[in-house]
């Protein structure tokens, strides 16, 4: 075509107006408005039974809480931010030392579970967190759909991690304030799944930039 102003004139009537994105803060928020509502729903679907706060080293089971949902609203706030080109994230590198403390802390329950019975049933925990996380993956990649990332691996994988340590946190709701070595294997192998199945279920549907 040797109009040009012929074919800029029809592409401008055919171009919609683009309607861009709220706030990562307003999405991280409505987000978990509707992820958390969906995991406490879904944990009524495995076998569970409520913490007892009033056991001695609840005061260090509230803050691996506190940890895990604060690791888990920076990591969903990052991803939703590298879900749009332009955007800075938080690294990593930068969520490290809150993991590394948590980790400590779980760690450092275990030797005092000699206390509390335990049926060595440590797959309820994992089916727990796996059973929660379910319908929060699926909120996590429909947000992240509505935009389209440069890295989409990397947003998903962060994703993944926001959304495994709120299902750790809805289990420390359910879940003895003691460890024992089975739970917190089966803790972190769940985490390494509910990752993996994101960015999994994620590159189909989450669009390239």
């Amino acid at each position: 075509m040797n109009n040009h102003d012929l074919l800029i004139e029809k592409l401008g009537r055919d171009m919609q107006p683009v309607k861009p994105p709220r706030p990562t803060g307003w999405r991280v928020l409505m987000w978990l408005l509707l992820a958390l509502p969906c995991g406490i729903a879904a944990s009524f679907l495995v076998q569970r039974t409520l913490t007892d706060w009033s056991q001695p080293g609840a005061m260090r089971a509230a803050v691996q809480l506190a940890l895990a949902f604060t690791l888990g609203l920076l990591a969903i706030r990052s991803a939703f931010n590298m879900s749009i080109a332009g955007r800075r994230s938080l690294s990593w590198k930068a969520l490290l030392p809150l993991g590394l403390l948590w980790l400590g802390l779980s760690l450092s329950s275990i030797p005092h579970a000699v206390i509390e019975a335990h049926d060595d049933d440590s797959t309820r925990c994992f089916t727990f967190l796996l059973v929660v996380s379910t319908p929060m993956i699926m909120l996590m990649i429909a947000s992240l759909r509505r935009t389209r990332a440069l890295h989409p691996v990397r947003s998903l994988a962060m994703a993944g991690l926001g959304v495994a340590c709120m299902a750790v946190t809805l289990l420390a709701f359910c879940h003895p304030v003691h460890l024992h070595a089975m739970d917190f294997v089966m803790h972190l192998a769940a985490i390494a799944v509910i990752v993996t199945m994101t960015v999994l279920l994620g590159k189909r549907w989450v669009k390239w930039g």
